[in-house]
């Protein structure tokens, strides 16, 4: 667990850096980027959260 917290704020400051650099820049790769990142990211935190949601149940 302490494993995806970690993950989870590495994602974020990305996700964060990578907007601001977007706004300094204006290249829309960084904006991309970030965009794909928090999609990765939510889909990841999804199924994680589903595999210990069955593990709940079966054990």
């Amino acid at each position: 667990m302490l494993v995806m917290r970690l993950l989870a704020g590495l994602a974020f400051i990305s996700i964060v850096v990578g907007v601001g650099v977007y706004f300094i820049t204006g290249d829309h790769r960084w904006l991309k980027f970030s965009w794909q990142l928090f999609k990765f990211g939510l889909v990841l935190g999804l199924v994680v959260a589903a595999v210990f949601m069955v593990g709940r149940l079966i054990a």
